[in-house]
């Protein structure tokens, strides 16, 4: 027999029990564009590619048995002449971490030396060894239907195996995360729309026949559309029915989520606003957390755009990122250090006011 709210509702008896409308699993990776509509994603992302396109950079020159500090040449200053440094470095720290590669091509000037960078879309090259078997050969790279040599295509790796030529990205590596995460966040957009579950139960004292609760249905649906202001008659009362985020665990499962991401890309949670239970936020806690974000993390990426931009250079020179600045302590643990220096005799004042951009 109908409940007492089925035949309020309209609903038949026969009917099967709603049931929630759960997301088909996709067992395929996520590709960069759905990777990237994540927030999470798209908030790491970020994080790691704001401090190295900020960063300055050095050159280093070696002769004469030393090697020494020179003032930067024209391509470590501006890689690109179509992009400003900051968005080069941006847009190639983005293509690692999506792509777990990222191609320059190269531009040369009449003496043969590198002067102008251009950033090629990872997922359109194809990279192979031009021998016989394909197993042997110089690396040539496939793009637009044109071959290029390694000359011409300074090639970027973020994360490599053996015999692979291409990179792996943290998103391939551990696409099954990223997919739980869109899974989870399809689930909560779907959740109040089409997850079976009616809004509400009009419930009354007196009997109804089934044309009578489908009338009343529909009036309520008529006025609960408009906004309109209810009115229940006598002997009708309405209950809410709405589950609570922590009611379907969604508060946990997308801190987990979250979380998650944040291990995938190497960055602390705290800087995707979400905690891990168990851990404090103290001042000391918080800087040995950074230092090891900018060691394990950060180095991973600027260590290879360092190195291909040395590549770039003329032999013999080198090009290496100023983590100075990142690893700047606070200003009185700063002040100790200077007069440290100072008393030790191996920093001058104006080293000190040259360091603290006086």
């Amino acid at each position: 027999m109908a409940s007492l709210w089925q035949r309020i509702l309209g609903i038949d008896e026969n009917r099967a029990t709603p049931t929630i409308t759960i997301p088909t699993r996709n067992e395929y990776a996520p590709n960069n564009r759905t990777a990237l509509s994540l927030t999470s994603v798209y908030r790491a992302i970020q994080i790691i590619a704001t401090p190295i396109s900020k960063m300055p950079l050095d050159t280093f020159r070696y002769g004469g048995g030393i090697e020494a500090k020179v003032d930067n040449p024209a391509l470590v200053n501006n890689p690109s002449l179509n992009d400003s440094r900051r968005d080069f470095l941006f847009q190639t720290v983005t293509s690692l971490a999506l792509e777990g590669n990222a191609f320059w091509y190269k531009n040369y000037d009449a003496r043969g030396q590198v002067n102008d960078l251009t950033i090629i879309p990872a997922s359109a090259v194809n990279v192979r060894l031009d021998g016989p078997t394909g197993l042997t050969g110089n690396k040539v790279y496939d793009y637009q239907g044109r071959t290029f040599t390694a000359t011409e295509i300074e090639h970027l790796r973020l994360f490599t195996e053996p015999g692979i030529l291409k990179g792996i990205s943290p998103v391939q590596a551990c696409w099954q995360d990223v997919n739980s995460a869109l899974e989870l966040r399809n689930f909560a957009s779907t959740w109040f729309s089409n997850a079976g579950v009616p809004t509400g139960v009009l419930k009354t004292t007196k009997p109804l026949s089934k044309d009578d609760a489908a009338e009343v249905t529909a009036n309520w649906h008529a006025k609960q559309a408009t906004r309109q202001i209810a009115v229940l008659a006598e002997g009708f009362d309405y209950t809410v029915i709405a589950p609570t985020a922590n009611d379907v665990m969604y508060t946990q499962q997308l801190n987990q989520s979250v979380q998650n991401i944040a291990r995938m890309f190497g960055i602390p949670a705290r800087l995707l606003l979400t905690g891990v239970d168990g851990t404090s936020d103290t001042y000391s806690n918080l800087t040995d957390e950074n230092q090891i974000f900018y060691r394990h993390t950060i180095m991973a990426y600027t260590d290879a755009i360092s190195d291909a931009l040395s590549n770039c250079l003329p032999r013999a020179t080198r090009v290496q990122f100023n983590f100075e600045g990142l690893f700047k302590a606070d200003i009185a643990s700063r002040y100790d250090y200077y007069k440290v220096g100072i008393d030790g005799g191996w920093l001058t004042a104006d080293e000190i006011r040259s360091k603290e951009n006086l």
